[in-house]
């Protein structure tokens, strides 16, 4: 009996599982969601920078002091799409709930 009690409750908490999923999403659709947000972030931080200055080449001659930003900035963009690929990936498999055999404490000997 109190195996099939705990199969019970373990089908029951799969039912739980599988509505929260509906409702909320899977772990990997979580993640991918985190990682479109982190895609986001990324290329609207690098939309963001000044471009070059055309009056400072001829004052200072330096030709764009935001240089070494731009390119930090493309680097993030692309590890950022990198793990969102990565992320979509994971998004297509669905954890199923666990139901586990009748334990061998709760098998009737008899």
């Amino acid at each position: 009996m109190a195996g099939d009690y705990l199969k019970r409750i373990q089908e029951e908490t799969g039912k739980i599982q599988e509505q929260r999923y509906q409702e909320v999403g899977t772990p990997g659709e979580l993640g991918a969601r985190a990682r479109s947000r982190d895609l986001i972030s990324a290329a609207a931080y690098e939309a963001s920078l000044p471009t070059a200055d055309k009056y400072l080449a001829q004052t200072t001659g330096k030709s764009d002091q935001f240089e070494p930003v731009k390119q930090a900035a493309k680097q993030q963009v692309t590890q950022a799409q990198i793990e969102y690929a990565k992320a979509l990936l994971g998004a297509i498999q669905k954890p199923k709930p666990t139901v586990a055999e009748t334990p061998s404490w709760a098998q009737k000997t008899v």
